[in-house]
């Protein structure tokens, strides 16, 4: 394990000391602390996974409505937001991991309804098939469909059809991919409360100045071409894998049919035949992010799932 710098353990206390302590609390998962921040009573928990460089606050407008009905929890992934870096930050191995164990060294009790957006979809995936026992329910939110990734020679493709060696090709980035520093929140973080998009801002001049493009390398990439290829695999068959695991798929597009659930053009087609037991909501009109753009439509598909596994009701 690789050990974490100096200036990175110190981040939480010089948050704190601008004015921008995590909201929740920071959890000891053994040498790391990961940011948890949890709401609300009663069971299932509720455990809402971000996309790909998104904060636990991002969730601000989905957590306050489900607090109401159930416990509710989001969290910031390792290297992300307030929480201490891993040794393999954003591969499926180590966020699977990190998820289970803040989960338990919190004492935040399953069974647990887990929510992915974007990306966080295959993490909650991921969870569901190394923890069946513990998961009650599964939400993807337009999951990630369309990966790509450009790599040497400027060849582009989605991630499961470039090759391993095609993806370590396109590593170390150059330096000038760091761009400038971020100067506001736009499109769609600005549908935030103020003093969130302050924070967020914050957070991401911090990763902004944290990240160095020429040291980083294939690993997460890699881990999630691995876990695409083997959802794909799983429901070649067409067959429900989940058998009645109650799953909503909320999209800004109506439910696949049957051609697309077939085609590998994209991943988030096959949500729709995970289960038996699947519902399928449209978000019309919604831009990328649901949970911003809709908070409402989230919210209530989960208040509704919520009350479905309580009461033993299909989630259609």
């Amino acid at each position: 394990m690789r050990m974490i710098p100096a200036f990175l353990m110190g981040t939480v206390l010089w948050a704190q000391s601008q004015g921008y302590p995590p909201p929740g609390r920071m959890v000891d998962i053994g040498g790391r602390k990961l940011h948890l921040n949890c709401s609300g009573t009663g069971s299932p928990t509720v455990v809402l996974v971000a996309g790909g460089g998104a904060y636990s606050i991002d969730w601000a407008l989905v957590q306050s409505g489900v607090a109401a009905a159930t416990r509710v929890c989001s969290y910031d992934r390792a290297g992300l937001a307030w929480s201490d870096p891993g040794p393999a930050d954003e591969t499926v191995e180590q966020t699977v991991g990190d998820l289970h164990d803040i989960l338990r060294a919190g004492h935040e009790s399953g069974p647990y309804v887990l929510v992915g957006a974007s990306i966080g979809g295959i993490y909650a995936r991921a969870f569901q098939r190394r923890y069946p026992e513990e998961v009650a329910g599964l939400v993807f939110s337009n999951s990630s469909n369309r990966v790509g990734r450009v790599v040497k020679g400027g060849k582009g493709g989605l991630l499961w059809e470039l090759s391993e060696d095609e993806i370590r090709s396109g590593f170390p980035m150059p330096a000038d991919a760091k761009g400038a520093a971020p100067t506001h929140e736009g499109e769609p973080f600005d549908r935030l409360p103020k003093p969130l998009q302050a924070t967020r801002l914050w957070l991401d001049v911090q990763g902004w100045r944290q990240w160095h493009p020429e040291k980083e390398g294939p690993d997460s990439m890699l881990s999630w071409r691995a876990e695409f290829l083997q959802e794909f695999e799983e429901t070649d068959s067409g067959k429900p894998v989940l058998g009645a695991l109650p799953v909503v798929v909320i999209a800004s597009s109506p439910a696949a049919d049957e051609a697309a659930r077939r085609s590998r053009d994209g991943a988030a087609a096959r949500l729709d035949f995970l289960s038996t037991n699947t519902r399928h909501v449209t978000a019309t009109g919604s831009g990328h992010e649901i949970h911003l753009y809709q908070p409402s439509v989230v919210a209530q598909s989960l208040v509704e799932m919520v009350g479905a596994i309580r009461d033993g009701r299909r989630a259609k």
